[in-house]
């Protein structure tokens, strides 16, 4: 499947595109964006395979914006989605892909589709199949028939969870920093070629013969690996706020980032996806309209957000809240008490003055 990104200023024929595309299939859309220079800023994260783009657009013109992917690391393919027939020259000039006019018939779309699919399939015959990695909680690498990889030291599972976690080409010298600090250079280096090469000879039994690419010193993974993460990320960059999503969100955030695991590199990713996912559930909560609230999904959100942060008060509160108006007081007072005996007895404090006001009215 193809991950694409949307670029158009106008709101409603982003959801048109979205729409049309799914109707379509083969497209996995990662992110929408009704401003390009957030959009351009995006597409090293998102590294989607095409650009669907609009040309005439206030905040930056999408011959432009095309222009400037040309310098972007990450390189993808971009097709042009317009209203007007006279930018053609120039938008293959930049080495679009395809250049549909609007409205957008479903058929031409799907045309569309299908050759570059098929073009990069053709281009790819040694593919080799997607391996997922489970990075909540414990590391887990799994193939595709669900067979985990099996690690001959803990320093090899690390080298593998820091490959995925870099998710780009990083520097032989950088590995021995970060994976084996407390030692010399030489023994460094002569670990780090161990690890590899036991790494290597794991994935080649899985009839993964070049998984591992070694260039300029710099070490990366050439297989496509999937993650829980990513999937997680994606939610977050669409910035929906569905109760699907949110669903979706919740089922796969059961613990943090690799928690389990004595990886000192690893935390600063874990506490900035603590925070992406504390604002992305704080925004649906706010955001979310009367009819969503009785929706099962959004008690859960709330309750996540007590999870990840107990003492913030605001979310104790607005489950309460959530009680009260479903008319169930009696577990109202249940979450109030749970709360407040939690925040004496570790604490030492009492709940403010705006929960308690609320608590009197139910008693």
């Amino acid at each position: 499947m193809l991950k694409a990104i949307l670029v158009d200023d106008e709101v409603l024929a982003l959801d048109l595109l979205e729409a049309m595309l799914k109707e379509v299939g083969g497209i996995d859309i990662v992110g929408k964006f009704s401003n390009p220079i957030e959009g351009l800023d995006r597409i090293g994260t998102l590294k989607p395979d095409l650009v669907f783009l609009d040309i005439e657009m206030q905040e930056m013109n999408g011959i432009t914006l095309a222009e400037k992917l040309e310098s972007v690391e990450w390189q993808t393919e971009i097709i042009f989605v317009t209203a007007y027939d006279q930018y053609a020259l120039e938008a293959f000039n930049v080495h679009a892909v395809d250049y549909i006019l609007k409205p957008i018939e479903k058929d031409r779309l799907k045309k569309t589709i299908q050759r570059i699919s098929e073009r990069k399939v053709q281009s790819l015959p040694n593919q080799v199949p997607t391996m997922k990695a489970s990075l909540l909680g414990s590391f887990r690498l799994t193939d595709q028939q669900g067979k985990q990889m099996k690690w001959r030291t803990k320093k090899v599972k690390e080298l593998c969870a820091y490959l995925i976690h870099v998710n780009e080409p990083v520097h032989r010298d950088k590995m021995m920093e970060e994976l084996w600090p407390e030692q010399s250079q030489e023994k460094a280096s002569a670990l780090l070629h161990t690890s590899v090469y036991h790494l290597r000879k794991e994935f080649k039994n899985r009839e993964f013969h070049e998984a591992i690419k070694y260039v300029d010193g710099r070490y990366s993974f050439i297989i496509d690996i999937d993650s829980d993460v990513m999937e997680i990320k994606q939610i977050i960059n669409q910035k929906r706020f569905t109760s699907s999503d949110v669903k979706e969100l919740l089922s796969l955030y059961t613990s943090d980032y690799l928690v389990e695991e004595d990886y000192n590199w690893s935390i600063h990713l874990r506490e900035q996806l603590w925070k992406a996912i504390t604002h992305y559930l704080r925004t649906y909560i706010k955001i979310a309209p009367d009819e969503t609230k009785a929706d099962p999904v959004y008690k859960e959100a709330i309750e996540k957000l007590i999870d990840l942060d107990p003492w913030e008060e605001q979310y104790t509160m607005v489950l309460i809240q959530y009680y009260i108006q479903q008319g169930n007081n009696r577990e109202a007072l249940n979450v109030y008490e749970k709360y407040r005996t939690s925040l004496w007895i570790q604490l030492d404090m009492k709940p403010h003055k705006e929960l308690e006001d609320i608590i009197k009215k139910i008693k």
